[in-house]
């Protein structure tokens, strides 16, 4: 995983109107404005779909909003940042799969009406009844021009660069959804691309710190001594061991696969992948094989192994050093950007 990664995560692990004393906020999650309860998200989103609707009635075409959210089960909003969703769910795996996958698969690991899979835009008739110019025209008043992609630039005399990555118009010229973002929920620094530049690297070194690692050095042993079968690099590897051990569960194998082609190495082009992860040595390994439901009592045991790993992780994160660095290293970006970039964040830490 990159840094700028692991940091966007970090950001989506934070509180949204809970204490600093009732959740761990991290300096990062301060500056961001952390995770909103499913509720707000949810009233930001309808207030959304109402100003496109309206803008899109003032641009002379028709539009329904959609509520998105009641497309997903609702349930007690719980924040896997506080000492307590960890007490009782680990990282929370497990219970997400009970959450969002297991109530929505026949017998065979079939999805059957999952979240969304009933899920019928209200707009689809409409916007079928125009003609091509026209679904063109509805689709660049809703979400603005297509972007063009990415264009060769002159290089120095090695050639040709060809940029890769670029950063999308400005909100106000993204149609009436980024109008009406632009209202609810304001400029956002992502939009930016000297933010995202500096961003990634504040991040990358963060993550390459030597402090970083000999505390990971330290956590790995700290772990491996309680349990030999926990023989991690780094952090991000818990959360291999528990893909494993569920996808084991399931009646899948993890094995190697190329990352420029998604296929199991030495198969035979068939195997099913379901996704792919990286190692701390660069090794790729897929899931794969038809995912089978997974029965109650090997549940119960994959939560307990779950929760041992998570109370391990906690202990030897803190007796290593490791959460507390973290939160320092965490803290010092945060300075660097909100020194750089004052207009674009939030100082609230």
């Amino acid at each position: 995983m990159t840094g700028v990664a692991i940091s966007a995560a970090l950001v989506l692990t934070s509180c949204g109107d809970k204490s600093t004393e009732e959740a761990d906020v991290s300096p990062l999650a301060a500056i961001f404005g952390g995770v909103e309860s499913p509720a707000e998200s949810r009233r930001k989103q309808l207030e959304q779909e109402e100003l496109v609707a309206q803008c899109m009635k003032e641009a002379g075409w028709e539009y329904t909003p959609v509520d998105y959210s009641a497309q997903f089960p609702e349930g007690e909003f719980e924040d896997p940042s506080t000492p307590e969703f960890g007490e009782k769910y680990g990282y929370g795996m497990v219970h997400n799969y009970e959450l969002y996958e297991l109530p929505y698969l026949d017998e065979d690991g079939n999805y059957t009406e999952g979240p969304g899979q009933s899920f019928v835009d209200p707009n689809q008739e409409y916007v079928s009844s125009l003609t091509e110019d026209e679904m063109s025209d509805y689709y660049a008043a809703l979400q603005g021009q297509p972007m063009e992609g990415p264009v060769p630039i002159e290089g120095d005399g090695d050639g040709v660069t060809i940029v890769t990555s670029v950063v999308g118009p400005a909100l106000e010229d993204q149609g009436c959804y980024g109008k009406a973002s632009a209202e609810v929920y304001g400029d956002q620094p992502w939009s930016n691309e000297d933010f995202n530049e500096r961003f990634g690297q504040l991040s990358q070194d963060m993550e390459n710190d030597p402090r970083l690692e000999d505390a990971e050095i330290l956590w790995s042993d700290c772990l491996y001594e309680i349990d030999a079968n926990y023989d991690f690099l780094d952090p991000n590897e818990t959360y291999q061991f528990l893909e494993k051990l569920m996808a084991e569960a399931k009646g899948q194998k993890i094995m190697p696969v190329d990352k420029d082609t998604g296929q199991v190495i030495g198969g035979d082009g068939t195997e099913q992948v379901y996704g792919w992860t990286e190692d701390a040595d660069g090794n790729a390994y897929g899931t794969v094989g038809q995912p089978k439901p997974i029965a109650e009592s090997d549940l119960k045991t994959l939560q307990e192994q779950e929760l041992t790993l998570w109370r391990s992780d906690q202990s030897c994160q803190k007796s290593s050093g490791l959460k507390e660095l973290r939160r320092q290293l965490e803290q010092e970006l945060a300075d660097a950007i909100l020194a750089e970039f004052p207009d674009l964040v939030n100082d609230e830490s």
